[in-house]
């Protein structure tokens, strides 16, 4: 792409300066968002075709109008802050642990039964978030205190080989990963369980994946019953979420907002996060440790994004995608959890 071109596309003249081509940028993108079209599946792949031209044309702007300057950085510090001392030991159950090949935070989450989806009449509630469910988490696992942070992917996919170590659109060491597809967590995740497993750190019978959709909301919930883990009320959610009305229109740096009452953070808003489950219904009653459905393609992604209402960003509320689907919206946390 030229640099007449990349002008073009940002409904720029030539010669337009920096900041305008920033301008432009952003503007344009919250209007080809991803995030506004899922209900059109034909206009949601036209959003996604015109977001990656404006991503070629600012980038090269960048390049070209500021000396090479990366069009994606949130410009952190050059000193980077210490890692948490690991272990080196495999975790015990009812501790939290630092897992060591990459630094990650993880919360051990003791077993219980909550109530799944939303009821008839709450405020926002989509038709998919019903029957309401009650499940029961048989046994205790850990999950990630915050979303997988850059540096901590980059440790792992480094090793890999494979996998970019920093596929991210918006760039930070703590800012969460993302533009990371289901496919590519399962890689990830393969890699953290054989490097963990090779230490013998992997306690028997656990090991490294996403949580399941269940998993993810008893998470989330901890143990309220209301549209967010802290009550219903829309005010109060920019104290504990990085949502459309207060991100500046992109992802934040993990951990900055209020935990939920078992020290997760970043379970509302921020980046959507994928869950192991395909897609399907509620099934009603109660259940033990559900997986989702056995066949399908889609699968779930849980929590709401930095780009979207707070409506979006409730307990129970579902989307799905392919999973070879990537955007700059979509993340994920770590379980170490027992194995299926």
């Amino acid at each position: 792409m030229s640099l007449e071109e990349s002008y073009k596309a940002l409904g720029l003249k030539p010669g337009a300066s920096l900041q305008e081509a920033k301008r432009s940028y952003y503007e344009w993108l919250k209007f080809f968002h991803p995030d506004r079209h899922q209900a059109s599946p034909g206009l949601l792949q036209k959003a996604t075709e015109e977001t990656k031209k404006l991503n070629l044309a600012y980038e090269h702007i960048c390049k070209v109008l500021g000396g090479g300057r990366r069009a994606f950085s949130n410009e952190p510090s050059r000193a980077k802050p210490p890692r948490p001392k690991a272990t080196g030991k495999a975790p015990i159950e009812g501790e939290p642990y630092v897992v060591p090949a990459c630094g990650m935070k993880l919360t051990w989450l003791a077993s219980g039964r909550f109530l799944m989806g939303s009821p008839v009449g709450e405020a926002g509630r989509s038709d998919d978030e019903g029957p309401q469910t009650e499940v029961t988490i048989s046994r205790g696992f850990w999950l990630g205190m915050f979303p997988v942070a850059q540096e901590e992917w980059s440790a792992i996919a480094e090793e890999v080989g494979v996998l970019k170590a920093q596929p991210s659109f918006f760039r930070g060491d703590r800012l969460p990963v993302e533009q990371v597809s289901w496919n590519d967590c399962q890689e990830w995740l393969e890699a953290l369980t054989t490097t963990e497993a090779a230490q013998k750190r992997l306690p028997v019978g656990f090991t490294y994946r996403l949580p399941t959709e269940a998993e993810w909301e008893f998470a989330c919930r901890a143990g309220a019953t209301g549209r967010f883990h802290f009550g219903d009320s829309d005010g109060a959610l920019s104290d504990h979420a990085w949502h459309a009305a207060n991100s500046r229109n992109q992802s934040q740096p993990v951990g900055q907002k209020k935990a939920n009452s078992w020290g997760l953070h970043d379970m509302h808003g921020q980046v959507w996060e994928w869950c192991l489950d395909r897609y399907g219904p509620l099934r009603g009653g109660s259940v033990f440790d559900p997986a989702g459905p056995a066949f399908g393609l889609n699968r779930v992604m849980r929590g709401g994004s930095w780009g979207v209402s707070a409506a979006r960003c409730r307990c129970a509320y579902r989307v799905w995608n392919e999973p070879r689907y990537r955007d700059y919206t979509v993340g994920f946390r770590v379980a170490l959890a027992p194995d299926f």
